[in-house]
């Protein structure tokens, strides 16, 4: 039996993938059959039938007795989230503003779990970094890195396998493409300084809710960041083309 190529099959299912995502196939749509896409691709019917099994697993294909049909995007997996990002020369704004607005959910899930138990340990290693915070000159506040340090510390404390698990998704899907258009953004230093008074406070009260809200805060600030990020590339890319 004739080996299938995994760049092959890699290559002929992305082809294929943002295809769907681009919307050239419907939902419920059947897609070309085996012998059509061996034709096209000028390969071998197990190199598109590997692929069509990346597509199944993927969330975007169901292969059924009558061929390979569309699945609906919004039953697809997380694991689309990734090539719908890749759609565009940048990662399209709406999809990673409701991608961080999920995280900000969850973050607020993980402070709680992670602090419901007093854990001083949590608390105490949560103050040190707000710390850094308050002894950094404003300007110099961000360069403490202490939003991905914070929401790490409270993802890990909150000894929920499978919220980190989505946390870790999310943030695969989305690190390295904020990454290549600029991430990350500049935040407000005086609204950075601000946020980690209070956060300090509430840690040092033990106040659960308080401090869940002030991440909440925290969260917002890094979003809004990103779309004023976002806001600013689309002005440079419309100044380019005029």
């Amino acid at each position: 039996m004739t080996a299938v190529s995994p760049s092959r099959t890699e290559e002929i299912s992305n082809v294929l993938r943002d295809e769907i995502l681009r919307g050239q196939y419907r939902p419920g749509e059947r897609l070309p059959s085996e012998r059509d896409l061996t034709s096209r691709f000028e390969t071998s019917r197990g190199t598109v039938r590997e692929a069509y099994k990346k597509l199944e697993q993927l969330g975007l294909l169901s292969i059924q007795p009558g061929g390979a049909r569309v699945v609906p995007i919004q039953d697809c997996t997380l694991d689309v989230l990734g090539p719908l990002l890749d759609l565009g020369d940048v990662p399209d704004p709406k999809l990673i503003d409701q991608a961080l607005e999920i995280a900000g959910v969850l973050v607020e899930f993980a402070v709680v779990k992670a602090l419901e138990n007093g854990s001083d340990t949590t608390i105490a290693a949560a103050r040190a970094i707000t710390r850094e915070m308050l002894a950094a000159e404003v300007e110099n506040i961000q360069k403490v890195r202490a939003p991905p340090r914070l929401i790490r510390l409270f993802a890990e404390s909150a000894d929920h396998l499978v919220l980190l698990l989505i946390m870790n998704g999310l943030r695969s899907r989305m690190l390295e493409r904020l990454h290549a258009v600029g991430f990350p953004p500049r935040h407000d230093p005086q609204a950075l300084r601000r946020i980690a008074e209070t956060l300090d406070d509430a840690l040092e009260a033990h106040d659960v809710n308080q401090v869940a809200a002030v991440m909440r805060e925290l969260f917002d600030l890094l979003r809004n960041s990103v779309q004023h990020h976002f806001k600013y590339l689309e002005h440079e890319r419309k100044s380019v083309a005029t």
